[in-house]
């Protein structure tokens, strides 16, 4: 006898999450309202004028294995029929729940839900996203098993049709699943500072006092900040949770990153979060989200200097003056790659000319220029090295631990090794690489590194919410 056909099998994956939908439904509609509480996720959704985008995105809920979910979805006076399609899905599924406010704020809106859901684990999905298949059914999985305040996913991006990798960070952020770990013994979770890629409980989500500051963009950090530090302990999974929607027409806030308003937002929440960290973590841990930021989200509202006008620019100074520390803080400096470096020294000198040359010639693709060794230590001649005109202190172009490993990638370990000569004094230049000494083995990358990590191309992997 031939071997028995899985009819599922044979069911296209449209099809099968239409069984899914309905069997959830189904399972649903048998429960009160009223009981809905243990085991139920409530998702809060914001959402404002997403018409092209809320149905995909409610379906990807809805179609999950794990079918106890309670989507309460915030609609923020849309304008584009957004408010008729959620209502439908309201009508015809009753885990799906529909609250009107006008305040042109999805922080605010979030937070008007809170007050009004009762599942025992609380997540957030925006309403221009999708949630992939299993990302609850693990995430609960694993907060069930390990007893931690809440669990924490990766995520990749969406740009059309294609979807994209996070940028190198989140990636190595989740590259071990770790169990009932802390932020001290993890810090470099903390990039991955978006709520839609979290489960929670809700009594620790009440229990840490969370909520979202209102007005403003960016808020997320805040409230990553504190959960992260207020956790007695969380979960990394190493699987991503959602696909993150670039809108190719850029009209999500969060893409809007050369308006003023935004860069000052970006600053300022910024800014709070490490003030969350400082009280609630430590120096220390303040100390690693501060490098993350001006490695990574500060460098690329930076980055996008050629399309800012001059308030921008002056938005993107002030930001800068207020959060960079004094270059002798070398325990921070040292850690921000150079490419970085250079451009805040002529943004914060006022020097915009030289800051929008800086990137013409190539300031934030980092492979098109030659380590220099000084005195032991290894410099990236980036443009305006040299430059006494410009003046930007040699500090500023010592290469970070991760620029390092980048050209390492580029020519092997043995190349920037091989240069290591006592004997010889002075500065020593070569095509790609250059050391004075052995590079640490922790410097040292096990095997290449992604596409993305390699130069300033990743920064158009923007982590922006």
């Amino acid at each position: 006898m031939g071997r028995a056909i899985n009819p599922l099998r044979t069911l296209t994956r449209p099809a099968l999450l239409r069984m899914r939908r309905a069997r959830g439904r189904a399972l649903a509609a048998a429960v009160a309202l009223d009981q809905r509480e243990t085991g139920w996720i409530s998702v809060i959704m914001p959402t404002k004028d997403v018409v092209g985008y809320v149905d995909e995105s409610l379906r990807s809920v809805l179609s999950q294995g794990y079918w106890q979910v309670e989507v309460v979805v915030v609609d923020d006076a849309s304008t584009d029929g957004t408010r008729e399609r959620v209502g439908a899905w309201e009508r015809r599924d009753s885990r799906v729940r529909v609250l009107d406010v006008d305040v042109s704020d999805p922080n605010a809106a979030r937070n008007f839900a809170l007050r009004r859901t009762t599942g025992e684990f609380l997540a957030f999905l925006d309403g221009d996203d999708v949630l992939l298949a299993g990302a609850y059914r693990d995430l609960v999985a694993s907060i069930r098993r390990t007893g931690s305040d809440f669990a924490v996913a990766g995520y990749e991006r969406r740009v059309g049709r294609r979807t994209r990798p996070a940028a190198f960070w989140i990636g190595e952020a989740h590259a071990t699943h770790l169990e009932r770990t802390t932020l001290a013994e993890h810090p470099a979770i903390m990039v991955n500072a978006v709520q839609w890629t979290k489960v929670y409980r809700r009594d620790f989500w009440d229990r840490a006092e969370l909520r979202f500051p209102e007005g403003g963009h960016f808020q997320d950090q805040v409230v990553s900040a504190e959960a992260y530090s207020r956790a007695s302990a969380f979960d990394v999974l190493t699987r991503r949770a959602v696909a993150w929607r670039i809108r190719q027409d850029g009209s999500s806030m969060t893409q809007q990153t050369v308006v003023p308003r935004q860069i000052a937002d970006r600053f300022s929440t910024s800014i709070r979060a490490l003030e969350v960290l400082r009280r609630d973590a430590g120096p220390e841990v303040e100390r690693r989200r501060l490098i993350q930021f001006l490695s990574n989200d500060i460098a690329i509202a930076a980055s996008r200097l050629p399309d800012m006008g001059g308030d921008a620019f002056d938005a993107l100074r002030s930001g800068l003056e207020r959060l960079a520390p004094p270059i002798d803080r070398r325990e921070v400096w040292d850690e921000v790659p150079a490419e970085s470096k250079v451009l805040y020294a002529l943004i914060l000198a006022g020097d915009e000319v030289r800051a929008r040359a800086y990137i013409e010639q190539g300031g934030l693709d980092l492979l098109r220029h030659r380590l220099v060794g000084i005195g032991g230590a290894a410099f990236v001649a980036l443009p305006f090295w040299g430059d006494a005109d410009a003046a930007v202190e040699l500090d500023r172009f010592r290469a970070a631990p991760r620029e390092l490993r980048a050209f390492v990638d580029e020519i092997g370990v043995d190349s920037v090794r091989a240069l290591h000569d006592p004997a010889r004094n002075g500065r020593r230049e070569v095509a790609r690489a250059v050391r004075d000494e052995p590079l640490p083995d922790e410097t040292l990358p096990d095997e290449p590194l992604p596409d993305d990590s390699r130069s300033g191309r990743a920064r158009d992997e923007a982590l922006v919410d």
